[in-house]
């Protein structure tokens, strides 16, 4: 934020300054109480959330990992060799298939299935059970999967190297077709554990599971609307996804990104645009990795309700305290806007105070002390209005003593030469315009109307044209209605004398001069232009800027503008404008005054 967009604030009132510190402060405090208490409800909910979780995952992953046992008890009473008659049996079938008689052999295999059955009859979720060598001899029990299919997988390539140990294979079909209708409904996962001969394996013992042992464990409706998601950790390939979402690679290596080696945890993770809260914990004994994921809005739906509530409730309490705000701020500004009001009449011609402010605080203080300072500013300003009358009336008489001489002289020499050349009639014209001109030289008053103001200059001219020979002509262009506007008198007529003396007279042919007036917004301006010789650059620069009065400043230029500064204030003034050879342009500016308004300058 720049000084500059702060500017505005400098106008704003102190009751709305006052006003909106105060709910500034109120709505900081309680935004910071209402973040802190729901950062520590957010906190809460999640601990609470990750314990409950946590405890259900354990309990499920535990019961799994029993059954899972439990079965591989079977596989591994099947696989280990304790010297027993049933696990000499099952060595010589997978050791020795090709040297036993094939009598004894089917001896034999009716002996093991028979066993078989025994162990595997009443276990839930077994599908199937197989006693194998490495060539495809088998002895199944229930519904197993090929042998063609099994020497496929992974795990039988590496059978070798599993020692005794059991492998527990991921979800997979122990059929070449699975049912397209339900992809997953036909899926089985697996216990494998080798037969060892001599130290070598010689063959196996696979259980087939049921994949619903797994999801009944993991059934969504216990775990409080999360869903389930078991990642293998050796092969990092989901072993079940109970989620809607479709796990892409790059998803499940984003979910499985901040996975620990401990045992159980929590954290959040982002899943197609929505923030997650996954609960973990790794089996021992699958090596599997079961993830809770719960979408953050359900997880702290409780916590969204409790603070929608408190801020209803804030914003409740929020719109009261601004209306005690207001209140308070009001009474305490009350007589501080009144004196404002009655300061800001002041600056409007108006030095009365209308108002009486009685409080003895600092507000009070202030108001005595402008009441004061009013009535001395009101003597101030009788006292100056009648020096500037006093003034303006020695001026207009200095003007009428330098110019009354310089141009009754010029006036009797042209009468004088014509009255030795022509008849009276010449005579005549010239006596009535003098004489008009004496006339308002002989006015006391300080302004006249323009129509007044043109008949003094037209009575000017006429004398000129004699004067000058006949040598120039004049054109007169008036806005409608100007007539009656009030301007200084005596203001036209040193202008065009200076443009006569200086412009005109010199030019070898003959010369003109227009004169316009016409307005310009809120301003009268008065223009006089010639086509005389013009006015150097550099002369242009210094003309009203120099403080000696030259011969081609003259009295003219100069009263007029020192008039027009003294009556209206430095925005009024003069202008001119010139090139050689070409034009001057002498351009005045003044208010646009009617009869009422002549009376504030007089």
């Amino acid at each position: 934020m720049t000084v500059k967009s702060l500017i505005p604030f400098r106008y704003v009132s102190i009751k709305v300054k006052l006003a909106a510190a105060i709910m500034l402060l109120f709505i900081l405090f309680l935004s910071v109480t209402v973040y802190i208490w729901y950062s520590s409800s957010t906190s809460d909910a999640e601990k609470e959330a990750s314990k409950f979780i946590a405890s259900m995952i354990s309990v499920s992953n535990d019961n799994l990992e029993t059954t899972l046992r439990d079965i591989d008890k079977i596989v591994a009473s099947l696989a280990v060799n304790t010297g027993d008659y049933m696990d000499s049996l099952i060595a010589t079938y997978v050791a020795a298939y090709e040297t036993t008689d094939k009598e004894k052999l089917i001896a034999i295999e009716r002996e093991i299935q028979a066993h078989m059955v025994n162990l595997a009859v009443f276990k839930h979720g077994l599908k199937g059970l197989t006693v194998s060598d490495l060539q495809g001899h088998t002895i199944d029990y229930g519904i197993v999967t090929p042998f063609e299919l099994l020497k496929q997988h992974t795990w039988f390539q590496r059978l070798q190297q599993s020692g005794s140990e059991a492998v527990v294979v991921p979800p997979h079909y122990n059929t070449k077709h699975p049912s397209s209708s339900n992809p997953g409904k036909d899926s089985i996962i697996s216990i494998v554990r080798p037969i060892l001969h001599e130290g070598l394996a010689a063959g196996f013992v696979i259980a087939d599971i049921d994949i619903n042992v797994v999801k009944a464990q993991f059934s969504t409706n216990k775990l409080n609307s999360g869903s389930v998601v078991i990642v293998n950790n050796d092969t990092r390939q989901l072993v079940l996804n109970e989620s809607e979402l479709q796990l892409t690679s790059d998803q499940l290596k984003r979910l499985m990104a901040p996975l620990t080696r401990e045992s159980s945890g929590s954290y959040y993770v982002n899943m197609s645009g929505e923030d997650m809260f996954v609960v973990y914990h790794n089996s021992t004994f699958t090596k599997w990795t079961t993830m809770i994921l719960m979408p953050k809005r359900e997880l702290l739906a409780n916590s969204s309700s409790t603070r929608d509530r408190m801020l209803i409730i804030s914003v409740l309490f929020c719109a009261a305290a601004v209306v005690l705000i207001v209140a308070v701020t009001h009474f305490m500004t009350r007589n501080l806007l009144r004196l404002q009001r009655a300061l800001r009449g002041i600056g409007k011609d108006n030095v009365d105070m209308k108002i009486r402010i009685q409080s003895n605080d600092e507000i009070g203080q202030i108001y005595k002390q402008f009441n004061a300072m009013t009535i001395r500013i009101q003597k101030l300003i009788a006292e100056v209005q009648a020096t500037e009358r006093k003034r303006s009336k020695a001026e207009i008489r200095a003007l009428q003593a330098q110019i009354n001489p310089h141009f009754l002289h010029n006036t009797l020499n042209t009468i004088k030469f014509l009255s030795m050349l022509q008849g009276a009639d010449n005579i005549k014209l010239v006596a009535e315009s003098l004489s008009t001109l004496m006339h308002g030289q002989m006015d006391d008053r300080s302004f006249i109307s323009i129509r007044e103001e043109m008949e003094y200059l037209k009575s000017y001219i006429n004398i000129q044209h004699y004067r000058y020979n006949d040598k120039f002509d004049v054109h007169y262009s008036l806005e409608a209605g100007a007539e009656e506007w009030m301007i200084p008198k005596m203001l036209l007529q040193p202008i065009v004398e200076n443009a006569l003396l200086h412009g005109i007279s010199p030019l070898p042919g003959r010369g003109m001069i227009g004169l316009k007036i016409y307005r310009s917004e809120h301003r009268l301006v008065l223009r006089v232009q010639d086509n005389g010789i013009g006015i150097s650059a550099s002369r242009l620069k210094t003309l009203l800027a120099d403080k000696q009065e030259g011969r081609y400043i003259g009295i003219g230029l100069r009263n007029v503008q020192q008039r027009i500064e003294s009556i209206f204030g430095a925005p009024y003034g003069l202008n001119v404008w010139s090139e050689e050879k070409r034009f001057t342009t002498v351009e005045i500016t003044i208010p646009i005054l009617t009869e009422k308004d002549v009376l504030r300058y007089v």
